[in-house]
């Protein structure tokens, strides 16, 4: 047979713009190229202006994971104003549990929000008959023919039993909230999110208080059991249900 190629042009449902291109032949994918579609001219935007400003601008980058960018910055800026074995303790750990919130954040998005959607299947909602609030309120929602963001999409390859998707599509809704709180936490000491504004070279502009360390830390708690009850519980379910992909693109 000859090669047919497939496009798929954007790439939806991840973190940023993206192209994919593939030739198959008999189911087989003979040869496959991936591209970024965006030029953002980032480097052309700090070329020429005061250092200083790079904290505040890669964060643009991009507006789920801007903490990466602006702790590279000021990691940058350290070394370069000759400062780095001088960022203190407190500035240092500010940074860090700024970071750290984000990359929960990012985390439960990315497997919640960006990639289950490819194995859960948010139609066995159509005939739920439970109780919970939240689950009835989406099936109304999901009646009314209302299916943004779930629609369109490509068919998945959908394995699990209608009360497993049930389950998994009230799990996304948690996680909604989840992402709320990991947002705040890097706010409390960020000044805000996404897109902070303490973190500076030398360290962070936000002093610590009691109040602001027991406000990171209760959300931080229910984010921990989030994750011990809920999240690895369904990447394992999707491990378990999908062993062969395991064995996918090995070469």
């Amino acid at each position: 047979m000859s090669l047919r190629t497939i496009t798929i042009d954007p790439v939806t449902r991840i973190e940023g713009h993206q192209k994919i291109e593939a030739k198959v032949e008999d189911g087989v994918v003979r040869e496959a190229k991936s591209s970024g579609a965006l030029f953002r001219g980032f480097e052309l935007i700090l070329r020429g202006r005061d250092p200083r400003d790079a904290q505040r601008i890669t964060q643009r980058v991009c507006g789920v994971c801007p903490a990466s960018h602006a702790v590279a910055s000021a990691l940058n800026l350290d070394s370069a104003f000759g400062i780095a074995d001088r960022v203190p303790d407190n500035g240092r750990i500010i940074r860090n549990l700024i970071l750290g919130s984000n990359y929960l954040q990012s985390h439960i998005l990315h497997f919640f929000h960006l990639a289950a959607l490819d194995y859960v299947d948010v139609t066995a909602l159509s005939d739920y008959e439970g109780e919970d609030p939240e689950m009835r309120s989406l099936k109304e929602f999901l009646s009314r023919g209302a299916l943004e963001p779930f629609v369109p999409r490509y068919e998945g390859d959908y394995r699990f039993p209608k009360e497993t998707d049930r389950k998994l599509v009230g799990d996304y809704i948690k996680a909604l909230e989840m992402r709320r709180l990991a947002h705040e936490m890097a706010a409390i000491f960020g000044g805000k999110m996404p897109h902070n504004a303490s973190i500076v070279p030398g360290g962070a502009t936000e002093n610590p208080s009691v109040d602001k360390m027991a406000g990171f830390l209760w959300r931080l708690n229910r984010i921990r059991d989030f994750i011990d009850t809920v999240y690895i519980p369904d990447v394992l379910a999707l491990a378990e249900a999908y062993p062969d992909y395991f064995e996918i693109g090995a070469g």
